[in-house]
């Protein structure tokens, strides 16, 4: 599920870890006292968009390729105690 898992030693080492992925604007999305896991939405280049706009055919297709993965969801970071 997943992208990421990061593993850490101490409980005061996963609350470190959560405050500096809230601090990237991640979201707990759930946690307990051995593991966290956060989220946030993928963000979306609209300067490489707008240049893929001016791009005949190659530029359109990075560009709905682009639009494709920015609407499908978002990046998973888990942080377990080790």
């Amino acid at each position: 599920m997943a992208n990421e898992v990061k593993l850490v030693s101490d409980s005061a080492e996963l609350k470190r870890m959560v405050a500096s992925y809230a601090a990237q604007n991640y979201t707990t999305v759930h946690s307990d006292e051995r593991s966290a896991i956060l989220s946030r939405r993928k963000k979306f280049n609209w300067v490489l968009a707008i240049i893929c706009l001016f791009i005949p055919i190659i530029g359109w297709v990075a560009l709905v390729l682009m639009i494709m993965a920015a609407g499908r969801g978002s990046e998973v970071v888990e942080v377990k105690i080790n």
